[in-house]
């Protein structure tokens, strides 16, 4: 499954659910401009990445 996919799965369930999946967090990886989403419990693609799944589930990324 590519990157995008993930981005656009876990979006879904957050807009089906209301909440990001509790394993997962969805980030902002400012050195390409993507969304990606990651397992809590690893590190961020790079330090200057920032975390993106609250501002996701009040809705920000949904059409």
């Amino acid at each position: 499954m590519t990157d995008s996919q993930n981005v656009q799965e876990h979006l879904e369930i957050m807009t089906e659910e209301g909440a990001a999946p509790p394993n997962q967090e969805l980030v902002f990886d400012p050195t390409t401009g993507q969304l990606v989403v990651k397992s809590i419990s690893d590190p961020k693609p790079n330090p200057d990445a920032v975390t993106a799944t609250q501002i996701a589930e009040d809705g920000f990324f949904q059409e």
